[in-house]
């Protein structure tokens, strides 16, 4: 580790892998909202898409900084993703909780949840260009991102990712009204 930028870039390479993971299963939940809503679920596909490839680049490439196989400042190429990220994480992440909120398949938990995850990333680097970066504010969005997650995953390891039998029949009633 010569030039000390390493620890960062093995940071942002585990970063990449997990939001590449997150793509992946954001892509699962596409065939399930085609059959309600095929637009929005496409243009999420293709958003998420763009994410997973922009993140799974990102991470390949961090991972060749953390191992001295690339050479130079990882900072300096890390913001050439940006705009694939902000694409996959605000419009895919928001994309697929619209369809999901609208839809009465996923519990409304599931689809708040997605939409905590692009509101997060927003804050995130908003918050990041206005210069406010203390280790808090760091700790925090990885927290509540992590969090996030892991409550994704729970909701559908349990099955509480699907709206229940009220849950259905209250939007059908809302809707004929």
């Amino acid at each position: 580790m010569s030039s000390g930028t390493e620890p960062a870039a093995f940071g942002q390479a585990l970063v990449g892998t997990s939001w590449t993971a997150a793509f992946i299963g954001l892509v699962g939940f596409y065939p399930s909202l085609a059959d309600r809503s095929r637009r929005l679920a496409k243009a999420g596909l293709l958003f998420a898409a763009i994410g997973g490839i922009t993140m799974a680049a990102m991470a390949v490439t961090m991972f060749g900084y953390a191992a001295d196989v690339l050479s130079g400042d990882p900072s300096n190429v890390a913001m050439y993703f940006l705009p694939g990220v902000f694409v996959g994480v605000v419009l895919g992440f928001g994309l697929f909780s619209a369809v999901s909120l609208r839809t009465d398949l996923y519990s409304r938990t599931l689809g708040l949840l997605f939409v905590l995850l692009p509101l997060t990333f927003l804050f995130n680097l908003g918050t990041g260009i206005a210069g406010f970066n203390p280790l808090s504010k760091v700790v925090g969005v990885v927290a509540v991102l992590s969090l996030t997650m892991l409550a994704i995953g729970y909701l559908l390891r349990t099955g509480s990712a699907f709206a229940s039998r009220e849950d259905v029949e209250a939007s059908t009633d809302m809707s004929a009204g």
